[in-house]
């Protein structure tokens, strides 16, 4: 846990650099420079890149994370490895061509008029598809990179990268030194920075060589079969369960309500900035655990993450929901009419967070395929749940499916990780915790707020922090948490 404490402080800090920075581009400023349609747009594409990216990865992400860990006794097939994950890269890539080429116009609708004045041509589709290749091979050399505990470039490019220059496109669109057609290319073609930099680190690490990979054995090359099967099929469920929202908001009411959706749907996301840290940290560590069959650390992991999470992932839900005031009447009647969605994402998130990397365990362990039959059942019950909530709620069901479906894969996992291991995250902190944010959250929502909206800001933020922090401190919910608090206090005497 010391590894996976210290890596997870460095990439919780650039992650939250990363969200600061990145809350000001997609809360504060894209709101106010672009209109609904056009941010709904820009999301799409974006998701587009990320799922078709993640799919067309052909699971070598799961399966150097799972197969390398093993090679450790085998340098010469470890350091070869990658060359296998560059050419499942290059068939993924190819294979996706066809079929993002025969799905675009399902996609973006422009046969329905699509956004005004925007020049849907072939060359756009081109930029999508260039950028999801970027985004395959990404994928594979930060799974690579984390396989010899080299996390940081990957969360750097993510956190840092990714956030802060599309702000330079906003600000350059802003004073018309480009138009929205080119914003979208500069928004896209981000994405190559990150992939010099992870090639950069790894060429520094000289962990690996490009030459034939293996040789493996019969049962190695059975299990890597096996494991990108799943990965693949894991992938999928995965991929469309994070973004079949935004698609099927897309479909019945149109980009102007992605535009609101993906706007208030970021406020909810930053609860889970703590638990993407530590996932990318612990795997390898759980993977490593797995292969010894030490289920004491990796319950451990389990117990103390999920602590840790829900004690952080709390502090950040009360001090956005307690300012839902102040997020309304700073985007606006539009964006105040759909509020909830803010409340629904952000208790998708905790759920998310006390349940922590059951996740990874299950991927890493000999029952992997599990997390496939979980991940399509949860699949159907979104499809399902949108179906029904978003023509009844609009945005807001879609946020309320978001919730049931996350509730339900995190039971599955839990009872799966219960019956099978004996594993289980929960403890009386747990509920002590829970009876915390609960408490601090009628308390501050029963204080009137100011009609001055950055003073509102100022003083129910102070208050979550004035009430929550102490209340976690001395009922000692979390010692990782307990421990930076008494650092902190130390420095100050």
């Amino acid at each position: 846990m010391g590894l996976i404490k210290k890596q997870s402080s460095q990439t919780t800090l650039i992650a939250y650099a990363g969200i600061i920075i990145g809350f000001v581009g997609s809360a504060l400023i894209r709101p106010k420079f672009l209109d609904e349609s056009e941010i709904g747009l820009l999301q799409l594409v974006l998701n587009t890149t990320a799922l078709f990216s993640s799919i067309f990865t052909l699971g070598t992400n799961l399966t150097t994370l799972k197969m390398v860990p093993a090679f450790v006794n085998q340098p010469s097939k470890k350091k070869s490895f990658i060359s296998f994950s560059v050419i499942l890269g290059i068939i993924g890539l190819i294979v996706s061509i066809p079929i993002f080429f025969g799905l675009k116009q399902f996609i973006f609708k422009p046969e329905d008029g699509g956004l005004p004045n925007f020049d849907y041509s072939t060359h756009f589709f081109w930029a999508i598809l260039l950028v999801i290749g970027f985004r395959i091979f990404q994928n594979i050399l930060d799974a690579y990179l984390r396989t010899i505990h080299q996390p940081l470039p990957g969360v750097f490019a993510e956190s840092i990268i990714q956030k802060f220059f599309p702000i330079i496109g906003l600000l350059l669109y802003y004073y018309e030194y480009i138009n929205f057609q080119e914003l979208i290319y500069f928004n896209l073609f981000i994405f190559g920075i990150p992939i010099l930099v992870s090639a950069y680190k790894l060429y520094q690490s000289k962990a690996f060589e490009l030459r034939k990979p293996g040789p493996f054995t019969s049962e190695e090359k059975k299990t890597i079969a096996g494991i990108s099967m799943s990965g693949v099929l894991e992938i999928l469920s995965g991929g469309l369960i994070l973004y079949i929202d935004s698609y099927m908001i897309q479909w019945l009411l149109g980009e102007a309500s992605v535009g609101i959706y993906t706007t208030l749907f970021f406020f909810g996301l930053v609860i889970s900035v703590p638990a993407k840290s530590v996932r990318r940290i612990s795997i390898i560590t759980l993977s490593e655990a797995i292969s010894k069959g030490d289920f004491s650390t990796i319950n451990t992991i389990y117990k103390k993450s999920s602590q840790t999470l829900l004690v952080i992932g709390g502090l950040l839900f009360l001090g956005i929901w307690c300012n839902r005031y102040s997020v309304e009447a700073y985007l606006g009647d539009s964006y105040a009419q759909e509020i909830s969605i803010i409340l629904f994402i952000g208790l998708a998130q905790l759920v998310d967070c006390i349940t922590s990397v059951n996740y990874q365990i299950i991927a890493v362990s000999k029952h992997y395929y599990y997390n496939l039959f979980i991940g399509f059942m949860t699949l159907a019950l979104l499809v399902l749940s949108n179906y029904i909530l978003i023509p009844i709620m609009g945005v807001t069901g879609a946020a309320l499916a978001s919730l049931i479906s996350m509730s339900l894969i995190n039971v599955l996992r839990f009872w799966f990780l219960k019956s099978k291991y004996q594993l289980s995250p929960f403890s009386s902190s747990s509920l002590k915790t829970l009876a915390i944010i609960f408490g601090v959250l009628a308390v501050v929502d029963f204080i009137p707020n100011l009609n001055n909206l950055y003073l509102n800001l100022l003083f129910k933020g102070l208050l979550v922090l004035i009430i929550y922090l102490p209340a976690i401190y001395f009922t000692k919910c979390s010692p990782d948490v307990n421990q930076i608090i008494q650092k902190n206090l130390n420095r100050l005497r």
